[in-house]
């Protein structure tokens, strides 16, 4: 009997990346917020204010091979019974997500840039996103460091991400941006696009609880 593809494929990267993808997605809107939507000549100003020349140092969970291979077997297994729409159910600590960031190749791109916390109910990340090829400013050279707090949500089908917390280079964002922002639904775009939209209609439930991210696949 032939064994189950053992790594992670791209399409299941959904259930386990929404977390990681969604805290970036956090950075990513208050930098075009700072970066974009101002006027030219502020720019500088801010790209000094809310960017620093070197990456934050963030701290890194690295396990023994056997873990890594078992936690993505129980990643891969999930990601066939959302595929096949069989109940199933997938929980990871923040550990097991940094060790995924830290050695996954399914997680490369959020290596070392980003460290994942659950704090109880609260999913906390500490982001260093290098901003050279990021948007129209391309800002050479410039990193944006921050960290992010937001709660999770999942009613009726419908993912919400919300904002609690932000810091950026160590400053906390005015009132009334952090406030906009922590009403703002950060998955509500994404969940526009109808490929995202039909992932996430394979879910029964996701939830961010007692310090684990608990996902449940829907079935037939």
């Amino acid at each position: 009997m032939t064994e189950p593809d053992q790594t992670p494929k791209r399409r299941s990267c959904l259930f386990y990346g929404c977390i990681t993808s969604l805290v970036l997605a956090a950075v990513v809107l208050v930098g075009l917020v700072f970066l974009v939507r101002n006027a030219s000549n502020v720019l500088n100003r801010l790209a000094i204010q809310y960017t620093e020349p070197v990456p934050a140092q963030l701290q890194r969970v690295e396990v023994s091979p056997a873990e890594l291979q078992q936690i993505e077997q129980r990643v891969a297994r999930f990601g066939q019974a959302l595929d096949q729409q069989v109940a199933d159910e997938l929980v990871l600590t923040d550990r097991e997500i940094n060790a995924l960031i830290a050695q996954s190749p399914a997680f490369k791109e959020f290596r070392d840039k980003l460290f994942v916390t659950i704090d109880g109910n609260t999913v906390k990340g500490q982001i260093s996103l290098p901003l050279d090829n990021w948007g129209p400013l391309q800002l050479k050279g410039r990193y944006l460091n921050a960290e992010v707090a937001f709660r999770v949500s999942f009613r009726n089908g419908q993912l919400g991400v919300f904002m609690d917390q932000l810091r950026v280079k160590g400053q906390s964002l005015p009132g009334s941006i952090a406030t906009a922002f922590g009403q703002q639904n950060l998955a509500e775009q994404w969940q526009r696009d109808p490929q995202a939209a039909a992932q996430i209609a394979r879910f029964e439930s996701i939830q961010v609880q007692d310090g684990k991210l608990i996902l449940r696949s829907k079935g037939r």
